[in-house]
């Protein structure tokens, strides 16, 4: 959100600019789901703050790019990570919505994980970027196998 100044002076009101929205969360989350069939809540939480990130999605998307740890991502790639903990502050929203989205939709079911139920076809009538984020999802899900309290740890998550 951002916020958009009106008269009187110093009167700001609210505005969604509505790039990382809910849609766009459940498709990566969809995404990467159909690489991992179940996840942890913690590491669903994870997704977006990846996948609002232009650079990350593209270095995932790279057909080039190796799976990694997060440790060994974190270490070799600094600049992806700089700012994660507000990424993923400002997304936990959006990514609980999301999950919501999913469930009603029947794609998932939430038990002691998010469980994938029925895949979700991510093709072109979900836009460029969902396609991106769809490309990137297989080394993201990868990435995602780490314990919980590594990722939280390497991503430098404050909590």
């Amino acid at each position: 959100m951002r916020e958009i100044e009106n008269e009187p002076r110093n009167n700001f009101r609210r505005s969604w600019d509505g790039y990382n929205n809910v849609g766009i969360c459940t498709a990566a989350i969809a995404s990467v789901l159909n690489h991992r069939q179940t996840l942890a809540l913690p590491k669903v939480l994870l997704v977006m703050p990846l996948m609002m990130h232009g650079p990350t999605v593209s270095f995932m998307g790279n057909g080039h790019t190796r799976r990694r740890e997060a440790a060994a991502f974190a270490t070799s790639h600094p600049e992806f990570i700089a700012n994660f903990n507000d990424r993923f502050e400002s997304s936990l929203v959006v990514s609980v919505n999301a999950i919501q989205l999913l469930i009603h939709l029947g794609h998932a079911e939430l038990k002691d994980h998010l469980v994938l139920t029925t895949p979700m076809n991510i093709d072109k009538s979900f836009g460029t970027r969902a396609l991106r984020i769809d490309k990137a999802s297989e080394k993201v899900a990868a990435l995602l196998d780490s314990p919980v309290n590594e990722l939280y740890l390497n991503f430098r998550i404050q909590l």
